[in-house]
């Protein structure tokens, strides 16, 4: 792995891939709806001192309550999102830390992994729902997969999930950035990449079993 930096865009998270370290949290955008419910929350301390004497209690605590409420989670957040993350991988630990996604903050670590314990990554379809019904068709035509952490005890864990519009320049695309991810988790953690996701049929390669790769190794076929 080289020593620069790169960001693979997911399901809205990005992975960061560095030297010894990858990390997948929050895009940078997501500081925004923070940053809103802040300003909110400012905005209703200021009326209440600004307006304390001539509202009565129950306006007043009707302004403050929702404040006190939003403040403390839009900070808690917005350094979620600036410094937290939903999964480390650390070389240096030898171990992949999943964290809470409580509210969308990330507090505290559901699962830590240590890298012993790990059998494989995991590229699976990402199942988006049926439409039932005879109404119309959904608005987008959508392709998803998961990246899965298999440990040797059978329990999956979800890295992340990359969706691409249903067209194959774009399928192809979005396939390559979940198998982009997975090899490069793989590599960290020195296992195997097992592809279980539908491959499509073509004249060149038609649809197989499901494919067993080696991190590093090249993936023939498309999504």
């Amino acid at each position: 792995m080289s020593d620069a930096t790169k960001r693979i865009p997911l399901d809205r998270r990005v992975c960061v891939v560095r030297e010894g370290r990858i990390d997948v949290r929050p895009e940078r955008g997501a500081i925004i709806g923070q940053l809103l419910g802040l300003a909110i929350s400012v905005s209703l301390f200021v009326a209440v001192a600004l307006l304390a004497s001539q509202l009565s209690a129950v306006a007043l605590a009707a302004m403050l309550v929702p404040g006190l409420i939003l403040g403390p989670l839009s900070g808690m957040g917005l350094v979620y999102s600036l410094i937290g993350a939903h999964v480390v991988v650390d070389a240096a630990k030898q171990s992949v830390a999943f964290q809470q996604g409580l509210l969308g903050l990330g507090i505290g670590t559901v699962e830590l992994v240590p890298f012993w314990k790990i059998e494989r990554l995991e590229v699976c379809d990402l199942r988006l729902g049926d439409v039932e019904g005879e109404g119309p068709p959904p608005p987008l035509d959508l392709r998803g997969w998961d990246v899965v952490l298999v440990k040797i005890s059978g329990k999956e864990l979800s890295i992340g999930q990359v969706l691409a519009a249903n067209t194959p320049d774009l399928i192809d695309e979005g396939f390559n950035r979940a198998m982009e991810i997975a090899e490069a988790v793989a590599e960290l953690v020195g296992k195997k990449v097992v592809i279980t996701a539908e491959i499509e049929e073509s004249a060149e390669a038609p649809a197989a079993e499901p494919v067993e790769q080696r991190a590093g190794e090249s993936t023939e076929g498309s999504p």
